[in-house]
This record gives structure tokens, sequence and C-alpha cells, in this order.
């Protein structure tokens, strides 16, 4: 099954750290050079931070769970593995995530590309998440294929 790469509010507006600028910059460019699916969700139609390529899909979101109200699950081919990176960590990274988990997806959260309002928000998400069946993987070691 493919790994979706899905970049989570990864908006020109957003005030990333440049660590997690260059995790996102680095990961969107090895899942578009491995040829893995991209899609990259955002709010209210800003724009992207690295910007879309013609064969990758932007899907306006309005709730933290960005499968409600969106048309993230028609975009998932069914039994993927979803790698989430992106902000906030603590409201639509979880949010998303745990919608994903629910819905039967193999969720991994990509550490070090995802970032939040707190400084321990990422650690404290990535071991909620954990302890309900996401994969905490570092976001150069994905392997995509």
């Amino acid at each position: 099954m493919p790994t979706v790469l899905v970049l989570i509010d990864a908006q020109r507006d957003m005030l990333l750290t440049p660590s997690v600028s260059a995790a996102l910059r680095a990961l969107l460019s090895r899942a578009r050079n491995e040829g893995a699916p991209v899609l990259h969700l955002r709010t209210g139609g800003h724009e992207l931070l690295f910007g879309s390529w013609p064969q990758e899909q932007v899907i306006e979101h309005g709730a933290d769970d960005a499968f409600l109200g969106s048309a993230l699950t028609d975009a998932l081919p069914a039994g993927c593995r979803v790698a989430l990176a992106g902000v906030w960590s603590e409201e639509a990274v979880r949010a998303t995530a745990l919608g994903a988990l629910k819905r039967g997806y193999r969720v991994v959260l990509l550490s070090g590309a995802h970032e939040g309002y707190a400084p321990d928000a990422a650690a404290r998400v990535e071991h909620e998440l954990a302890t309900l069946g996401a994969v905490i993987a570092g976001a150069d070691g994905l392997p995509f294929g």
C-alpha cells in the first residue's frame, strides 16, 4: 500500500521555526523525488509554503480534524499509510491524526516535521498518538515506497 504524505497547513502565513521549515521542505522534496502521493491541507485559501505540483491535491479544511467537511477521505487511497506533518501539533495535526486512526488508516507522525504553539507540544502529541497506535518516525527516515 502506498504512503501518502499529508502536509497540514504548511502555509506562508504560518510562523514556522527554521528547523521545522527545513524538515518540511526536505520531506516534500523526497516524497516528490520518490513519486509518493502528496496532499496539501490548507485553511482559508492561503498560499502554500512550498507550492504544489499539478499531480498534488490541495484540499481546503475548516475543522482541526481535516477529515470533517473536506474531500480528504475521498483523496486517500483505501488502506494507505498516512504520513502527517505540518502545524499546529496540538490542534490540526493531532485532530487529523486521530481522525485517520478512527477511520482505520495506518498513521505515521513525522517527528521534527510538525510543531505547535507551546515548546513541548510536538513531544506531548507524539507521546499521546503513539499510545493510540500511531507510529512516530523521523522525517528523514520514512520510506515512501
